[in-house]
């Protein structure tokens, strides 16, 4: 770099290429990558006018994507695992024995409740949202429950899990990125946590009572869809739960999501081998261009994964070109450099994690930019690590899976086989947990009488 971007000119390429993709998720039919890979061009040239070397911005960028590689390989075996589940009965088996334990009018809150809890034991959105994510979309195509509130419940719980769980891959990056401990932050996380799911729960119960409705006819429609499962397939063995029970007991023992979408996969294989005769040929086919489901629908595939793979390695790139350029740099300075107050510290904390998760498109760095960025700031304040923990996790952590070009929520889309422009408006408690987070913390502080007060002139902590 020759000379350092103005922050007006190294805010007009972001502007610009987050309007682009905000313009397309909603008026334009065209793949996401076409308008992040028009930023990126303009990105570039802005970074190149301020004097970015080429090669370092070529250096920066192969990184960029190589960082995000296990994102790729993830989106990959998801599509792999669905449609082999598919091919055997798996997701089948779940829809019927799920369907013989819920009742259907309470589905939705089910569906959020179930998701939370499997997810706190998982410590992964995306682990949730391909195991009992899948069984609970199947019973809302099954009964016709609109299947895209049922996509918002049960992403709503799968953030439950991946914000709280000691197991959150994420949550310990968050844990190491504040330098605090797990045990302190769980009570911190707590303040918040309970209210925002009590809220989501009143909003799905309220969709419950006021848009369902479930009669004689409603009873009935669940018998036929049960019984159409059993005409399909003639029985349903309980080995067919076994591929989403290993995903859960492996991810209990923490191995690798790669690892454990694989082994489920490979599980799954063999129950399509045992109970459908499905040979090695029509496995393999099914992994490169998806499962044709009797239904209709066409589950998984690595082919139809092409525009959400295209997204991940321009993502990867446009976060290199960002750090390289030190556009990145210069945006985060500026918006840091005026901190007076306690108010503003919090303020730009959760704004920052949310901005990072926006540009970045991934879900870890609104957990790694926040928590670099503003620690010296809650240290100079005297605000307790514990509490910049709690404001990442309620902000950009679970605001990515509203972001449709974020990478968590594009492999939550996928899991459930809806965009996340359909899910988007009922993920309720990724909606309130911001929001309530926010004002919950600003009258809590307010109460203490520091909101005015200079950081030099503080002396108690929160």
């Amino acid at each position: 770099m020759s000379k350092r971007i103005p922050f007006i000119a190294a805010l007009i390429p972001i502007i610009i290429t987050v309007s682009l993709m905000i313009l397309t998720v909603m008026y334009l039919n065209i793949p996401l990558y076409i308008p992040l890979l028009m930023g990126f061009i303009i990105t570039l040239i802005t970074a190149l006018f301020y004097g970015a070397e080429p090669k370092q911005i070529f250096i920066e960028a192969k990184k960029g994507i190589k960082s995000i590689s296990t994102v790729f390989l993830v989106l990959l075996l998801i599509g792999v695992l669905i449609a082999i589940w598919s091919s055997s009965g798996t997701i089948d088996a779940l829809v019927y024995y799920g369907l013989a334990i819920i009742q259907p009018e309470h589905l939705i809150i089910v569906s959020f409740l179930v998701s939370s809890a499997i997810s706190m034991l998982l410590g992964t959105s995306v682990g949730t949202a391909s195991t009992v994510g899948i069984a609970f979309m199947g019973m809302a195509h099954s009964i016709g429950v609109n299947p895209e509130i049922v996509a918002g419940a049960i992403v709503s719980g799968a953030f439950v899990g991946d914000r709280t769980s000691p197991l959150s891959a994420v949550g310990n990056i968050n844990t190491i990125i504040t330098g605090t401990k797990y045990h302190d932050n769980f009570q911190e996380l707590l303040k918040t946590l309970i209210p925002a799911m009590i809220f989501t729960i009143l909003a799905y119960w309220i969709i419950e009572h006021s848009s369902l409705q479930i009669d004689n006819e409603s009873i009935s429609i669940v018998a036929s869809a049960r019984a159409e499962l059993l005409n399909i397939y003639g029985y349903f063995s309980l080995w067919l739960l076994l591929p989403p029970l290993s995903i859960m007991v492996l991810a209990f023992l923490k191995v690798s999501i790669r690892i454990n979408l694989l082994v489920g996969s490979l599980i799954g294989a063999i129950m399509a081998y045992i109970f459908q005769e499905r040979t090695i040929l029509d496995l393999f086919n099914y992994a490169v261009f998806g499962f044709n489901h009797p239904n209709g629908n066409i589950f998984g595939g690595g082919w139809r994964m092409f525009n959400q793979v295209l997204l991940i390695i321009i993502s990867g790139a446009f976060y290199g070109l960002l750090e390289a350029s030190g556009i990145l740099a210069t945006i985060l300075h500026k918006t840091t450099e005026r901190l007076n107050t306690a108010k503003a510290v919090i303020q730009k904390t959760m704004l920052i994690s949310i901005f990072s998760a926006v540009l970045t498109s991934t879900q870890v760095m609104s957990v790694i930019i926040p928590g670099k960025v503003m620690l010296k700031h809650f240290e100079e304040f005297r605000l307790k690590p514990k509490l910049l923990n709690r404001l990442i996790a309620d902000s950009g952590m679970v605001v990515a899976g509203l972001i449709p070009w974020n990478l968590n929520a594009l492999l939550l889309g996928i899991a459930l086989h809806v965009s996340v422009t359909d899910y988007l408006p009922y993920a309720y408690f990724l909606i309130i947990m911001p929001i309530y987070s926010y004002s919950q913390t600003l009258w809590q502080y307010k109460e203490k009488g520091n909101f005015s007060k200079k950081k030099l002139a503080k002396k108690e902590e929160y």
